[in-house]
């Protein structure tokens, strides 16, 4: 493993898959995992007040972009954005969460382009601030380390997921048989170990995610540490998935998320036919590719995978 590789999983991923766990002896092999009865990692509150609220904040010929608002799983509010395509079809529409990598936040310019992108081919889309993540973003926060640091964020994240997808299913404007989940990097991580427990949603993409991150350790690793790992790592969670719909697409350069997790996923969602696998010759930032191109594709898949 490479030195950024290394540096990635010590200050990035061990911390938050281990939660402070110690390391004691054993490291976990890049094998097909047992995937019986993984229970779901998060909390989930369907029934709880929403109390959303709602203004618009940008318009355009094709689409209205919101500023929404509403009751996250921990009773705080999660800020959001909804994009309403403008189409003549009374029908309610297909609709995405689509979420963004560890940096960013619903106002980053590639998960604005991306939903404006999806907006634009018909697709109610929402976009939510992750807990301390934009809006949420508390004073004195000391950056993305910080993020990765916090004991129980992860299933935080995906408790938010839960209550993002309830308010989707309030709006007259979403088909509820026709909702799925696209995530770029940290958003496809979260967004497979969600969706494997999720099922309303009926289709996911996953772009630069990975999985197994235990896999490429030269240390000792404890029981605890694995047991942490196997509750949250998608790598334990993809296959139940299927036979819902499922892009994984990844990128042979990735300067954050090594080839190791993402082949480490690939192999873990199995060869059903409902698992579509891409590797595109780019880097985690597609750089020197036609970026709204590759976008198609997630568009296309998705567009396919709800009709």
């Amino acid at each position: 493993m490479s030195p950024r590789s290394s540096t990635f999983v010590r200050y990035c991923v061990l911390p938050l898959l281990l939660l402070f766990a110690g390391l004691a002896r054993g490291a976990e092999p890049a094998t097909k995992p047992d995937v019986s009865s993984v229970p779901r990692p998060y909390q989930v509150d369907h029934d709880a007040p929403l109390a959303p609220t709602e203004r618009v904040d940008h318009e355009t010929a094709a689409f209205t972009r919101l500023r929404v608002e509403f009751n996250g799983i921990r009773g705080d509010r999660v800020p959001a954005f909804l994009y309403l395509p403008k189409v003549e079809a009374a029908a309610a529409r297909p609709a995405v969460l689509l979420q963004y990598g560890s940096g960013g936040n619903k106002s980053t310019n590639y998960i604005v382009a991306l939903g404006e992108q999806f907006a634009k081919r018909g697709f109610v889309v929402l976009t939510i601030d992750a807990p301390l993540r934009g809006e949420r973003k508390p004073r004195g926060d000391r950056g993305w380390r910080q993020m990765f640091t916090e004991t129980g964020r992860f299933p935080w994240y995906l408790g938010d997921y839960g209550r993002a997808v309830d308010y989707l299913l309030t709006r007259r404007e979403v088909d509820r048989d026709r909702v799925g989940y696209a995530g770029i990097s940290w958003g496809a991580i979260t967004g497979i170990t969600f969706v494997a427990h999720e099922p309303r949603m009926r289709a996911m993409a996953s772009i630069c995610g990975g999985g197994n991150f235990l896999g490429t350790l030269q240390t000792e690793v404890s029981a605890e540490a694995r047991q942490a790992a196997r509750r949250i790592d998608p790598f334990y969670h993809v296959a139940g998935i299927a036979p819902r719909p499922l892009l994984l697409m990844n990128v042979t350069r990735d300067q954050l998320v090594p080839r190791f997790y993402g082949e480490s996923l690939h192999q873990a969602a199995g060869d059903a036919a409902s698992v579509t696998k891409v590797w595109l010759e780019t880097d985690h930032f597609f750089n020197g590719v036609d970026r709204y191109a590759v976008m198609e594709q997630v568009i296309d898949f998705m567009k396919k995978a709800l009709k």
